[in-house]
């Protein structure tokens, strides 16, 4: 388990800014949804923690370390593994091919049999399906590979943008169910990119709401399906 500090971030593509002196902490083993309307600066953030996109200042840290102006290879190497939108798998490559990808930078490589292992059992119609190839797996099976896959690099932090995205709310719920398992066994620490709030209370954890890239609200999951902070968090302050 690790935990991740972000301290006065600011995001820029060119003039516009995604996200603006953003400050958060996520505590070891938490489980952090960020929630808020489209361009609030969800995927921004998480890029950003990941070291796919550039700060333009403040930092981030994991464990004490900064990891800021750090690539994302050398923030994978890390600890720190992310699960994109759009699961992005290679569909060419078949299941086992995909995951024994998420296990390149490991250095422990005698203990990628025990890993795949737990995420067979986690995910038993990736076993079923090992030798088959990717882009012929349904959507919510292709989402189970691909945080199988980030689970293979070994992560003490996991980001996961937009797992429910596209599925049936039946499929959703399975995903979570996997995934929460897997927190629990591994001891990770989640941070995941999820519209909706009646799923994240359902679920369970903390929440960050976020609006025009900014930390509006923060608290329980469950508070923001029992009141109007979610509605001031897309239109403003209902005041």
């Amino acid at each position: 388990m690790s935990k991740i500090g972000v301290f006065d971030l600011a995001v820029r593509y060119g003039k516009l800014t995604a996200i603006a002196n953003l400050s958060f902490q996520v505590a070891e083993g938490e489980r952090v949804f960020i929630s808020g309307p489209n361009g609030a600066g969800k995927s921004s953030l998480l890029l950003a923690i990941a070291g796919a996109v550039r700060a333009a200042h403040g930092r981030i840290e994991m464990d004490g370390e900064i990891l800021s102006g750090l690539g994302s290879e050398s923030v994978a190497r890390r600890g720190l593994s992310m699960v994109p939108e759009g699961r992005r798998i290679f569909a060419g490559l078949t299941v086992m091919e995909n995951l024994l990808v998420g296990t390149g930078l490991r250095r422990d490589r005698s203990a990628v049999g025990e890993d795949l292992e737990i995420v067979f059992d986690a995910f038993p119609i990736l076993r079923e399906r090992a030798r088959a190839n990717a882009g012929a797996l349904s959507g919510g099976q292709q989402q189970m590979l691909a945080i199988a896959r980030a689970l293979m690099t070994n992560p003490k932090v996991m980001l996961v943008d937009e797992p429910s995205l596209g599925l049936a709310p039946k499929v959703v719920d399975d995903v979570y169910d996997r995934l929460c398992h897997l927190q629990q066994l591994r001891g990770l620490t989640l941070i995941i990119v999820e519209q909706s709030s009646t799923r994240a209370a359902r679920v369970g954890g903390r929440m960050l709401l976020m609006r025009a890239g900014r930390i509006v609200a923060d608290g329980d999951a469950a508070m923001f399906a029992a009141d109007n902070l979610l509605t001031d968090a897309y239109f403003g302050d209902s005041a």
